[in-house]
């Protein structure tokens, strides 16, 4: 491609040119049965032994199709080619005898190896450039071809650019396809990661067209045609006149549909969303889209929340008449502002601890263990030597946890002041056990202290005593024993709960 006149140099060069050849061209790296198709018929037409289609770039050109020579073996005849794309659409380009041609006389490929001779070629053109040549190769002279077939020549040259141009096309086509399956793919994942269903309603006919995902929500089988007098069949009667009311405000005012309800056949909470589509010239709704969200679990989380705030602002009033009653019954026990402090302290820190407890089980159940353990730890130099803790593992309600973590508050500051726990060596043993009865389960503690300094029964009965006596009052059918032992303070709690669900 060296060595061109000025006026094809810049035709080659020519960076529009380049640009076509680029966008409408994709270089085959195997034979292509269309273009072989072409070069074939024009070999034939001409009776030479190759034909070929050579794409011209800046430097490297290339056969995008040839008859007579292998693609493989590389171009040949390109300042022959480099001619021909200078020419104006509809011109040929012939060399009856390249030996005779200044021009190309001294070519290694006239001189040397193929041995070219004669030549005849007419420009490809793709959107007003000429990007490549439909070429006639014969190793022997020839005499002027008649003007008949060099009009053939340019036909097939036409053929070979609108055959460029149809397979861009084509490839278009199959990307944009492509993107788009990609698309839809997306997004059915992203419906599906969502619990999101769309659909399209045909207002004149109530035909709604849905996917998968909707009929699953409302329990429609696959074959059925859904309709709009069918969807509203599966929706809570509570729920209709607000998604009628909805509807019809956003057919008349063009806005957003929007309605929750609930699919009694399903269980399921939905949220509906669309627009009208599609309208007559008169404004009457012919067609809308729209989506239903699947909004169960944030319903669930809903009634949840509020079941929760109703339990805690509950608990809290409750918590608050506890308190108030401690501290004035406290307060009325204790010799002094120091001796007020501590007990009361002591106290409110049980309440606490049981309200941290039942808070992160959200008011629900708590395990008896680790309540137990709770209370113990503050008072016990080794938990694990000091206290033993065996039985079952009862759950525990907000009541019965509150109750009993109030009366083992004061066992344990009793124990940790004068009991078992005051002394190296003494131990406290807490059994619990779960008794099955007609009406329910009692959950029966045995609190048992040894090692400690001897026990004898108080003379008068303290405020600490009444508690653990009366702070499981609250539950119906519960009773609390104590046995000032000699050998340790011995207490026998027994109380009713409603919960079956027992631990290990």
């Amino acid at each position: 491609m060296r060595n061109l006149p000025d006026h094809v140099r810049k035709i080659v060069d020519d960076e529009s040119r380049l640009q076509v050849l680029s966008q409408f061209v994709l270089r085959s790296q195997r034979p292509d049965p269309d273009f072989d198709t072409i070069t074939r018929i024009v070999a034939e037409e001409f009776d030479v032994p190759i034909a070929f289609i050579c794409m011209i770039d800046r430097e490297r050109p290339w056969l995008q199709s040839a008859i007579g020579i292998d693609l493989a073996e590389g171009p040949i005849g390109m300042a022959l080619s480099a001619y021909t794309i200078a020419l104006e659409a509809g011109e040929t380009f012939i060399v009856t005898d390249a030996t005779r041609d200044p021009r190309f006389a001294a070519h290694p490929h006239v001189s040397d190896g193929p041995r070219i001779r004669f030549f005849a070629g007419a420009p490809i053109t793709i959107e007003g450039r000429n990007v490549g040549v439909i070429g006639l190769i014969d190793n022997v002279a020839r005499t002027m071809p008649e003007a008949d077939q060099l009009q053939n020549l340019v036909r097939f040259a036409k053929l070979a650019g609108s055959l460029f141009t149809l397979k861009e096309a084509a490839r278009g086509r199959k990307s944009s396809d492509r993107a788009l399956s990609r698309a839809r793919t997306r997004h059915s994942l992203a419906f599906r990661a969502a619990n999101i269903a769309s659909w399209s309603w045909d207002i004149r006919t109530d035909v709604v067209d849905c996917d998968v995902a909707m009929r699953q929500m409302f329990e429609l089988p696959r074959e059925e045609v859904v309709t709009g007098a069918k969807l509203l069949e599966r929706i809570d009667r509570n729920c209709q006149h607000t998604i009628r009311r909805n509807l019809k405000r956003a057919i008349r005012e063009n806005v957003d549909w929007s309605s929750e309800f609930h699919v009694t056949s399903t269980d399921r909470w939905l949220l509906g969303l669309g627009r009208i589509y599609e309208r007559a010239e008169n404004g009457d709704p012919l067609s809308a889209l729209g989506v239903v969200v699947d909004i169960t679990k944030t319903k669930e989380s809903e009634q949840k929340t509020r079941l929760l705030l109703k339990e805690l602002n509950h608990r809290v009033k409750n918590t608050l008449a506890i308190l108030q009653s401690l501290a004035s019954q406290t307060l009325r026990r204790s010799e002094s502002a120091a001796d007020f402090t501590m007990s009361f302290s002591g106290r409110l820190q049980a309440i606490a601890a049981a309200h941290t407890l039942l808070s992160d089980q959200e008011w629900g159940d708590v395990g008896v263990f680790a309540l137990l353990r709770g209370q113990m730890a503050p008072y016990a130099v080794s938990l694990d030597e000091d206290v033993v803790i065996h039985g079952d593992d009862v759950s525990l309600g907000p009541d019965e946890a509150l109750g009993l973590g109030l009366v083992i508050h004061e066992l344990a500051t009793n124990a940790a002041k004068y009991g078992a726990l005051s002394v190296d060596g003494g131990t406290v043993d807490i059994a619990v056990s779960a008794e099955a009865r007609e009406t329910g389960t009692d959950v029966v503690i045995d609190w048992t202290e040894t090692g400690g300094p001897p026990v004898s029964p108080p003379e008068r009965k303290g405020f600490g005593t009444t508690l653990i006596t009366r702070s499981l009052d609250k539950i119906v059918g519960s009773d609390v024993a104590l046995d000032f032992a000699p050998e340790g303070l011995r207490v026998r709690m027994r109380f009713p709960v409603s919960r079956k669900d027992l631990g290990a």
